[in-house]
Parts: C-alpha cells; sequence; structure tokens
C-alpha cells in the first residue's frame, strides 16, 4: 500500500489526468444544465448531475451562513439606530412605522411597530421562524427553504391587522397569519408569495406570487412564472393568475420573452397596489402593477381582463407604487441598469410622480434623495404621509430616511449593530395614527411566553 501511495507517477500521466478531469466537470456540467433548462438528453447522468451541482449550492448557503444578512452595501450608512439633525430628538409625525429588521446579536428578524412622534417603539413581535414554517410546503421548484430559519428569516412588508396580528411572508415562502405573541395563526402554502403585500379595502389582499408549474408553453422548470395571487383574510387563495400569461393575452409576448435574451425572471412583479375607489382615470378593484425588469407600470382590470394604462423606460428597474390622489401616482424610481454582469445607478435613484391629467411625469425630491445618496440598486420603497411627508427605505444600505414634504431630511435610522456591520431590514409600512392606536389599545396587557 505505501508503495503505491508513494510511486513515481509521469508528468504526461498527471497532464492527460488533468485535461480528461476537466473535459468530465465541463459535461458534468453540461449535463447539470440540461436539467435545469429542461431537457432529459443525459438520462440518469443528468439528474445526478444536478443533484450533486444543487449539493454544492446548498453548501455555499451554510457557508456564507454568518453573512447573509449584511446588506449589499454595508458601508455607506454613517450612524446607529435613530439619529437627526439640528439637535432634534424625534422627527415630530403623526402615526407609526411598522419596521421589520434583523437583529445581530439575537440573530433573528424582529417586527416592530415605531411611533413615529418619538420614534420609540410600542410593541414588538419576535417570530420564531422554525417553528412557524415546521410542516411547511417546500416542494416547490422556486421556494427559498434555505432561509426559513431564524438567522436567515426577513419579514417581507408585514401587514399589521386590526386585532394585533400580522401577515408575513419571507420571500419566495408560504403567507402567514400571526398572532400579537408571533404565533402561527394559519399557514397558506399552496401557493410561494414574494415582495409586497397590500389589502383591497375590502378585507382582502393582493400579495405578488408564483404560479407553479408554469402554464405558459416551452419555458424551463426555473422560469419564474410571477402571479397576482387575491388571499382572503382567513388565509384562501382566491385567485392566483399569471402575470406573463396577462400580458400574452395583450399582445405583449416580447415583454415576457425578451427577442435574442434568455431569462428565467424577465418581468420581477415586484408590487401590486389595489385602487379602493374609483377616480376619473381608474375604478375601484383595478390593480397598479410594477414590472420591474420592463421597467414597466401598469394599470390592469381584472373585471374585464383590460389593460387600461401602461408606460415603459420614464423609470428604470422600478419597486413600489403608490396612489397619492384621484390623479397622480408615485413611484419609487431605482434608475439601476445592467451593462453586461455590473450593476449601476443612474446618478442616485429618485421617486417618481406621474399625474394622469397632464400625462407628465415629474421628479421634485431629486435633490433630497441626492443629498443623502440613495443609490438603490435593488428593493426599496417609499411611503407618503398625510401632509406630503414620506419615509424612503434603502434596504441595500440598511437605513430608513424619512423626510418633510419639502424634501428637507427629518430623520434617519440605520441596523447597524455592534460589530459596526449593516443588517437587513425588510420592507416597512406606514401605520396611520387613527389606526394605529386603535390597535394598541387591542395590545394592551398582552403577555407572551418568552
Amino acid at each position: 500500500m505505501e508503495k503505491f501511495l508513494f510511486a513515481k507517477i509521469e508528468v504526461w500521466v498527471l497532464l492527460l489526468v488533468a485535461i480528461l478531469a476537466g473535459i468530465g466537470v465541463v459535461g458534468f456540467g453540461a449535463a447539470a444544465l440540461n436539467v435545469e433548462q429542461g431537457g432529459h438528453r443525459f438520462g440518469l447522468v443528468g439528474k445526478v448531475a444536478h443533484s450533486v451541482f444543487g449539493v454544492v449550492d446548498t453548501v455555499e448557503i451554510m457557508l456564507k451562513e454568518g453573512d447573509a444578512m449584511v446588506v449589499a452595501m454595508n458601508d455607506r450608512a454613517d450612524g446607529s439606530g435613530w439619529s437627526f439633525p439640528d439637535g432634534k430628538t424625534a422627527s415630530g409625525l403623526p402615526g407609526y412605522w411598522l419596521m421589520s429588521r434583523h437583529i445581530a446579536a439575537e440573530k433573528r428578524t424582529v417586527i416592530e411597530l415605531v411611533r413615529l412622534s418619538d420614534n420609540e417603539v410600542v410593541y414588538t413581535w419576535n417570530p420564531d421562524a422554525s417553528q412557524l414554517y415546521a410542516g411547511a410546503n417546500a416542494t416547490f421548484t422556486h421556494a427559498r427553504s434555505e432561509n426559513w430559519t431564524n438567522a436567515r428569516y426577513r419579514a417581507f412588508h408585514p401587514f399589521l391587522m386590526d386585532n394585533g396580528d400580522l401577515l408575513v411572508k419571507d420571500s419566495h415562502a408560504p403567507l402567514m397569519r400571526i398572532d400579537s405573541c408571533a404565533k402561527r395563526v394559519w399557514m397558506q402554502d399552496s401557493v410561494m408569495f414574494h415582495h409586497t403585500t397590500e389589502s383591497d379595502g375590502a378585507g382582502g389582499f393582493w400579495i405578488t406570487a408564483i404560479v407553479e408549474p408554469s402554464n405558459i408553453p416551452y419555458v424551463s422548470p426555473q422560469f419564474e412564472d410571477l402571479s397576482l395571487a387575491h388571499v382572503s383574510a382567513d388565509g384562501k387563495v382566491l385567485q392566483n393568475f399569471s402575470a406573463g400569461e396577462m400580458l400574452i393575452r395583450h399582445g405583449m409576448q416580447a415583454i415576457v420573452f425578451p427577442p435574442f435574451a434568455k431569462a428565467d425572471d424577465p418581468l420581477h412583479l415586484n408590487d401590486i397596489q389595489p385602487v379602493t375607489s374609483d377616480g376619473p382615470f381608474w375604478k375601484k378593484g383595478d390593480l397598479f402593477i410594477s414590472l420591474r425588469h420592463p421597467s414597466m407600470v401598469l394599470l390592469y382590470r381584472p373585471a374585464t381582463d383590460e389593460i387600461v394604462w401602461q408606460r415603459s423606460g420614464l423609470w428604470m428597474a422600478q419597486h413600489d407604487v403608490d396612489i397619492l390622489d384621484d390623479h397622480r401616482i408615485a413611484i419609487f424610481d431605482n434608475r439601476s441598469y445592467y451593462r453586461g454582469s455590473f450593476g449601476r445607478v443612474a446618478g442616485t435613484s429618485d421617486i417618481a410622480i406621474y399625474d394622469f391629467a397632464t400625462d407628465q411625469v415629474t421628479h421634485p425630491y431629486t435633490a433630497a434623495l441626492a443629498r443623502e445618496n440613495v443609490v438603490a440598486l435593488f428593493e426599496g420603497l417609499v411611503d407618503f404621509l398625510p401632509g406630503g411627508a414620506f419615509v424612503l427605505e434603502d434596504h441595500n444600505t440598511g437605513r430608513i430616511l424619512i423626510f418633510g414634504a419639502d424634501g428637507e431630511k427629518l430623520g434617519q435610522f440605520v441596523n447597524k449593530a455592534a460589530d459596526g456591520k449593516v443588517y437587513q431590514i425588510g420592507w416597512g409600512r406606514y401605520i396611520d395614527a387613527e389606526y394605529g392606536q386603535q390597535v394598541l389599545q387591542k395590545l394592551v396587557g398582552t403577555k407572551c411566553d418568552a
């Protein structure tokens, strides 16, 4: 055995082995890729290769566990926690901010209701992801079950119910309702959800989701057939229809399948904003839809299967559409674009105001966002308060910025930990003062087990 282990080997033999190994790796990768794209050319070898590369991905995720919750632009935000300009101690604004954030010291996400008048946390939910996801359906291709742990869980865009319960979800994950002690009330795992949750104004919710398996022909198993899910308050899926199929029906196949481009996520649906009252340019029940990758915002009428209005190219890779009044919408304009493998932001991110009455786009807060160097390559949202002040989440930097109606900065929160790193925040939401006070009255005296 010793002679075998220490035997001399000719250099040409080593070179030959190296060349054959390289060819083998390339071939193995080709077999895995073929399966990834829905092919069967390599038979059992392809399936084995695909499984092996899947294990490699899982190992990589595990190795990165410690950095998974650190924001993409970790060194751009100054300060830690809440801070205010000119010696102020709070923003002084009415209402509340429902904040989802990762606490590094506890290795978990918490959801906090922050009173904006003094920026005090008045209630906290402490979800235990391992308990919440116990028994959850993880069989979907697009389920990101590796994130269903306390160390990696993000509560995307939680919604505060009138009794103190929350609707919560991670990205590509089940939807859950949790009570005031963050215990699961119900779970909807027949569909994987992502991005935003918005009220339909009648007790239900429109939530971005995924249709799986896709009914669109000739797509790979990895194709994300992003959808619009209408869900009741008790978790029933009332509708879940494909954004891609809807666009194809309306002659917009080139948006779903761009010429000479192969993409498993061509639309990247990231926000649905329901219309809750009639106006001169829309009707109750209509839906504003944000499609990031084609830089498109459209107004869709489910009642008649009609695209009422759409614009693209006036903003770039936008997130978050909000209705301001009966003729204007606000769009968080990331202004991000890609050249080759590099993502960039054109200057700084911005807020676009589109006026249906004039068919004009204005950018009244360009200078304000530029002063704060908001460079949101992806994610991000803005909520406007009564009177015109607004709260902006700059997720890539792990901070929340508060501005007055005149664009002056009133305060900011940076989710920086004692280790000097900035950690993830998870799509917050403005809660108006009256609603927040009513909910807090019901939460008084709540006692939860440790």
